[in-house]
């Protein structure tokens, strides 16, 4: 079982909490900033409180991770366009990666690889990705709808990330748990998942292998 599979959950043990305070002790280079977007309205957000739970967890294995907690009517909200809640951003100073809805589940793992990446300020792209990339003139807005049991997900929402740290800011990408925002996944008739939303244009379902998924991007 990878490293957060299990650990976005109420209860994290030991052992994992020992394995996550290795992990980014060996891996994390420098300070990232984690934004969470909460509403203390129960009906709104069923999902805020263990949000902000998991999130000042991870804090308290690294003193690299800082945890910033806003209300839905905050200025900040409004600085980066937040209108549901939970929702998660990491590193917003520097990058465009937004999590729509709890990572809890499946997501962990993919979240937990997502800070390290970013601390390193390093997609792990391709180099042929990454010069294909160079191709982007616009901005883009990725969206990837996911559920909490689907192994298949955080593999789609990792590359999305990837993509959004090599963007430098052009690349938004934004993971949405289908079942805490149907409405969305009812607007885009989403069946199964992942799948993949370009600039609000259905482009692919399932996990894209990655210079595919790059070229995806680019033609938006």
């Amino acid at each position: 079982m990878k490293i957060g599979s299990v650990v976005l959950m109420q209860i994290m043990d030991e052992d994992i909490e020992r394995r996550l305070r290795n992990k980014f002790e060996k891996e994390m280079e420098r300070e990232i900033e984690i934004v969470v977007i909460k509403s203390d309205k129960e009906e709104e957000c069923q999902l805020c409180g263990l949000t902000i739970e998991l999130v000042n967890k991870l804090s308290e294995l690294s003193n690299k991770i800082k945890v910033k907690i806003y209300e839905k009517s905050s200025a900040a909200a409004k600085k980066y366009s937040i209108e549901r809640v939970p929702s998660i951003l990491i590193d917003p100073t520097n990058y465009k990666i937004v999590y729509t809805g709890a990572p809890i589940g499946e997501e962990g793992w993919a979240f937990i690889e997502t800070m390290v990446l970013v601390s390193q300020d390093d997609s792990k792209l391709s180099q042929e990705a990454r010069e294909k990339l160079k191709e982007l003139k616009d901005e883009r807005h990725i969206e990837v709808y996911v559920t909490p049991t689907c192994p298949y997900c955080p593999l789609a929402v990792l590359l999305a990330n990837k993509v959004a740290i090599e963007g430098k800011g052009k690349v938004k990408a934004e993971c949405i748990e289908v079942q805490e925002n149907m409405d969305l996944a009812m607007k885009y008739n989403i069946r199964s998942v992942p799948q993949q939303i370009i600039d609000g244009k259905v482009s692919s379902v399932g996990v894209q292998p990655e210079l595919k998924f790059v070229e995806d991007v680019i033609r938006g």
